[in-house]
């Protein structure tokens, strides 16, 4: 199956498509809370297990625990300021920092990404437009296989394109549904949201965006103003 679609902004006038502002706010803010709800939690029982005196002796494997959970909650918080929110007040990020947080959101799962980069800087739309695409390639790879994402630039444009290869490759419904900019009507919203807002990212910036799914692949192509 092949798909190649474009990304105009919505039409405010057509009420039965449109995303309001508070249905978006309410699904983002659900994913974020899903996503820190399993390393949060499992902080918390480690904790409690510690002070368990049943299990003084797994205290130096629980200790452990702790700490990557921790680690990776505030891997998220960083990764999810940047694709997410207004992270801070800079209007641009260094290619090397998008580079470090793109690469975080695989520290946990099977696929493996490849980055080339020929820029040294991203606006605040592109970098979110970068994350997001990675993360979402990543996730096409629910068995393993290697994510190339490449950043190039031409005169005027800058072009995103995200490779996603491994067995079993696929987006799922509720993904190819945000990635056209279409409303949800059947599915799990938490996980349609995200690719819906690398919709609206790249479409308030003036870009377009296509997607292809193959046997074992899938590929994300966007292209923004430079």
């Amino acid at each position: 199956m092949t798909q190649s679609v474009p990304v105009p902004m919505t039409d405010p006038a057509d009420a039965s498509t449109a995303v309001v502002p508070s249905q978006l706010a309410s699904h983002l803010a659900a994913k974020l809370c899903h996503d820190v709800a399993s390393p949060a939690g499992a902080m918390v029982n480690g904790l409690d297990m510690m002070r368990d005196p049943d299990h003084a002796e797994m205290r130096d494997d629980l200790v452990a625990m702790v700490e990557a959970s921790a680690r990776k909650l505030l891997a998220m918080v960083h990764f999810d300021r940047v694709a997410f929110g207004a992270a801070t007040s800079s209007e641009s990020f260094a290619a090397e920092e998008i580079e470090v947080l793109a690469q975080s959101a695989f520290s946990d799962i099977r696929p493996d990404l490849d980055w080339t980069c020929e820029i040294e800087r991203f606006t605040k739309p592109q970098a979110r437009a970068v994350l997001n695409l990675a993360q979402i390639s990543g996730g096409a790879l629910a068995v393993g296989g290697t994510v190339q994402l490449r950043i190039s630039t031409g005169a005027d444009r800058l072009t995103l394109s995200a490779d996603a290869r491994g067995p079993k490759a696929r987006l799922k419904n509720e993904v190819s549904t945000g990635l056209s900019g279409a409303t949800l009507t059947d599915g799990m919203a938490g996980q349609w949201i995200q690719s819906f807002w690398l919709h609206t990212t790249v479409a308030e910036a003036g870009g377009e965006l296509s997607f292809e799914t193959s046997e074992d692949r899938v590929e994300i192509s966007i292209s923004m103003p430079r």
